[in-house]
């Protein structure tokens, strides 16, 4: 059995059957040389919902005196996120133009009766090509439930979408499963045994040598992989469990925000051992269940399309405070993450939004627009006259502050660097 070893200049612990990649550890020898020799690590996360927010509930210009209702779960985080009004892509074409959220294009094709989109390289891909030059993976593309090919967040430079895992089990193992070997793969797919299990001898022999706070930090990131097992296994159990009355819910492995806490911590341990440093998570109009109150919901696509109705309204708010449920969580668990002298939200762009302005009447303007982390300006909101704010000059500034020297991105007309730098 080997030790700790360096591979892709990042730690990992191996057992006979499993591997597992480390945080940063700053008492180890090569952490600390790492440290001294190589910037900080950037990362980014764009998160993108397929039917827009509820614009009224979102845009704070919207109410006076008081938190839009959508914003509220993120209270407590005031003064790591800003939310953007008055941005989009200029762009046109409802649902079909979804996919120009991370591009600035949009660019249908008739093949026949049908359209088809070509898009051009998304901002998490032009990212990743900086910044994941040493990590295990080029980027991530994960999604709370299955979606559909045509309304995927990232697209590569040949214009091929990049499809979502929706599924907490299969991300689990290509983060976790030692992929050289099938035995061993085949053995932790069922969970009968921990991944930390298969590593504990060195886990032991490491914990021993590093410094009390490494302890303290590696401590954390294993109770969070175990976890994660955890809840995981449960879900699996649950899919097999037969229901009074109902059938095996075969194919329904969860709930869509279940789903989607699972998925968002996946993202954390991805980011926390340096898997990737790009990370994509997609939330399709439905697939798996939404539960809301007594109901079980296919899907949302209904209530996106509410006709101003106030009950249906009134739906749509509570389906999308799951979202923002969701997200909140996930940015307070990289904002509890020490990442060297910084927390992993201090690292970290997170982007929220959509190519949706407005499910009602399929608008792409005002596009729902939240920025959280990456060590800028945050606290307050941003508000441009609609219709002539450009979304894309938002992400120029993100690149740019990742270290990636680009001036231009799609049809962006300059950054947003005096707002947020």
């Amino acid at each position: 059995m080997s030790r700790v070893v360096e591979l892709n200049r990042r730690q990992f612990l191996r057992g006979a059957s499993g591997m597992i990649a480390l945080p940063l550890l700053q008492s180890l020898p090569l952490a600390t040389a790492a440290s001294k020799s190589v910037a900080p690590r950037q990362c980014l996360v764009c998160v993108g919902t397929a039917l827009g927010m509820y614009p009224r509930e979102w845009h704070p210009n919207e109410v006076v005196g008081r938190t839009p209702k959508l914003l509220e779960p993120m209270n407590a985080l005031r003064e790591h996120f800003t939310v953007i009004s008055g941005l989009d892509h200029g762009v046109n074409g409802g649902h079909k133009a979804t996919p120009a959220f991370l591009s600035g294009v949009y660019q249908p094709e008739f093949v026949g009766d049908s359209i088809v989109v070509r898009n051009q390289i998304t901002l998490d891909q032009l990212a990743a090509k900086t910044l994941c030059r040493d990590t295990r993976f080029h980027s991530l593309q994960l999604g709370a439930s299955p979606g559909q090919p045509t309304q995927t967040l990232s697209w590569d430079e040949n214009g091929v979408p990049l499809l979502p895992e929706s599924d907490p089990i299969k991300v689990f193992n290509r983060l976790f499963v030692d992929d050289v070997n099938p035995q061993a793969a085949s053995r932790s797919m069922d969970f009968k045994r921990s991944v930390l299990d298969l590593v504990a001898d060195d886990a032991r022999l490491l914990q021993k040598e590093v410094a009390y706070e490494d302890r303290e930090k590696l401590e954390a990131y294993f109770s969070s992989i175990r976890d994660v097992e955890k809840r995981v296994a449960r879900q699996q159990e649950w899919v097999n469990t037969p229901k009074p009355g109902v059938p095996p819910l075969l194919e329904r492995a969860t709930t869509f925000h279940e789903n989607l806490d699972l998925i968002f911590e996946l993202t954390a341990l991805a980011l926390q051992h340096d898997s990737t440093r790009v990370i994509t998570v997609e939330l399709p109009q439905g697939g798996l269940p939404i539960i809301l109150g007594e109901n079980q919901l296919s899907g949302y696509h209904g209530q996106s399309h509410h006709g101003k109705d106030p009950e249906v309204v009134e739906e749509l708010i509570e389906i999308e405070l799951m979202h923002m449920n969701s997200l909140a969580k996930f940015i307070s668990r990289l904002d509890g993450t020490h990442d060297g002298e910084a927390s992993l939200l201090d690292r970290t762009q997170v982007l929220f939004g959509s190519g949706l302005g407005n499910g009602s009447s399929h608008s792409n303007k005002n596009l729902p627009v939240l920025l959280a982390g990456g060590g800028l300006k945050h606290g307050r909101d941003l508000e441009f006259e609609e219709g002539k704010g450009t979304l894309s000059n938002l992400y120029v500034t993100m690149l740019q502050r990742l270290g990636i020297e680009r001036e231009t991105f799609a049809k962006s007309t300059g950054n947003l660097n005096a707002q947020l730098v």
